[in-house]
């Protein structure tokens, strides 16, 4: 006895459809996860270089036995303010270096290309967090996710570089009201890894520079810094069996002026007795 069934040609064109369908999802689906591109050069290179790479992997060539990944960082303030409730309001460039072998290439192979530039949701990324931040709405991330959308340079040997420009508050706990607002204040910025104790990540100054970076500080500001530095520390908390490393920028600053609705710019009487 003949037990097969022909179906009814509408049925196998709907099943063709739906192959195909479901064809085409596996091909979007797989470049997505995969990274395709197009033939040229970068994206070609782009290619090799993110195939199979996992970007929620610290990259340790050996594993538990790594040495701790050099992360180096940086700030060069531009603007700052200081409101009477000791919050300082601070809009800065942050710099962050550090390596990851396995987006390394030769460029021999690929055009002679040195850099690729991406965006940063593409690969993993330290997890450096300002400590004292008085803004959690975003999270205490340094790289705040409002503006951390410029691309990072990856360079062949593995190097990355990453500038962004970011706007963050802090509490200045040494605040004083006794000149207000004339009088001298001293604040710090703090920052460390959230999670890599001092095993997965060392946290060092970028470009040896122990201190801001004051050369885009305008002479717009209403405040002036008078003095800083910056101290490398290593810190035992009680949770975790492990140090962490931070990076504290503490400087003092004084206003120079303020702007009132009727009598417009004030200048601070300190600095116009210091003039005469």
């Amino acid at each position: 006895t003949n037990c097969a069934v022909q179906l009814p040609s509408s049925v196998v064109t709907a099943r063709a459809a739906g192959m195909s369908l479901v064809l085409c999802f596996f091909l979007i689906f797989g470049c997505v996860t995969l990274v395709c591109g197009d033939d040229s050069p970068l994206s070609q290179l782009r290619q090799h270089v993110f195939f199979g790479y996992d970007k929620n992997v610290i990259p340790q060539e050996n594993g538990v036995h790594s040495e701790p990944l050099q992360v180096h960082l940086g700030l060069a303030p531009s603007w700052m303010d200081l409101d009477s409730n000791g919050v300082l309001t601070a809009i800065l460039w942050l710099r962050l270096t550090w390596s990851d072998y396995r987006l390394s290439w030769n460029p021999d192979n690929h055009e002679n290309i040195t850099v690729l530039r991406i965006t940063p949701d593409e690969l993993w990324k330290p997890d450096v967090s300002l400590y004292n931040k008085q803004d959690l709405a975003h999270g205490i991330l340094a790289a705040d996710p409002r503006s951390a959308n410029t691309n990072v340079h990856i360079h062949s040997n593995g190097n990355i570089l990453w500038i962004l420009p970011v706007s963050h508050k802090v509490l200045c706990e040494g605040v004083t009201y006794s000149n207000w607002p004339w009088g001298t204040q001293t604040c710090n910025l703090s920052f460390g890894s959230w999670t890599h104790d001092a095993t997965s990540y060392d946290l060092q100054f970028y470009g040896d520079l122990e201190k801001m970076d004051l050369r885009q500080f305008g002479g717009y500001n209403q405040f002036k810094i008078l003095k800083q530095e910056g101290l490398r520390e290593v810190k035992k908390y009680d949770c975790c069996p492990n140090p962490y490393v931070n990076l504290n920028f503490i400087f003092s600053i004084k206003r120079k002026y303020v702007v009132d609705p009727d009598l417009g710019r004030v200048d601070n009487p300190e600095e116009l007795t210091q003039g005469h």
